[in-house]
């Protein structure tokens, strides 16, 4: 059976830094969606399984994790609320301090989740984590590029925000 599809109603491929979205990296396709703005509607708060179309109509949350998510958001735009475990009211990612006046990039680390593979990795494998991680950090890295090829006229950084503190790296890289 076929997975999921992008789902053109919500999603687009025309990468912008204009406003605040999430997006989806298709690892297997290596192309790049983001939540399109649209009127009444906040691209940032949009959840990641709406941009997909589950055959048949239905859509369920596993059905993201073929893509590695991301979050971007432009100056001043830091998050209202909780994104998972992602951000918190104090406008700190897992505590670290994010200076939200510059543009961000967030993305996704998950590192017992092999997301090409559509495995788990033990987290007990060390070599296996290591690398899914080494993975994970090359296709932020191809995703943070597309952004920085846009040449924003603000500073930007981009994260790994893994499912604790310890597994996140915090300004992996910047430009201005």
């Amino acid at each position: 059976m076929p997975g999921p599809t992008i789902n053109k109603t919500f999603a687009t491929q025309k990468l912008t830094t204009a406003y605040p979205h999430v997006g989806l990296y298709d690892v297997a396709q290596r192309d790049l969606w983001i939540t399109k703005k649209k009127l009444g509607q906040d691209p940032s708060r949009c959840s990641h399984a709406k941009l997909l179309s589950a055959s048949g109509g239905n859509m369920a949350n596993p059905e993201k994790d073929r893509f590695l998510c991301f979050w971007f958001h432009h100056p001043s735009s830091a998050p209202t609320q909780a994104l998972g475990s992602v951000a918190t009211a104090t406008m700190a990612v897992h505590g670290y301090p994010i200076e939200w006046h510059e543009a961000h990039l967030l993305v996704r680390l998950d590192p017992t989740w092999d997301i090409a593979n559509q495995c788990l990795v033990k987290s007990t494998d060390t070599r296996k984590v290591d690398r899914n991680i080494d993975q994970q950090y090359a296709w932020g890295e191809r995703i943070f590029n597309k952004y920085k090829d846009l040449k924003s006229e603000h500073p930007l950084s981009w994260h790994l925000v893994g499912p604790r503190a310890k597994d996140s790296l915090f300004y992996v890289q910047r430009v201005e």
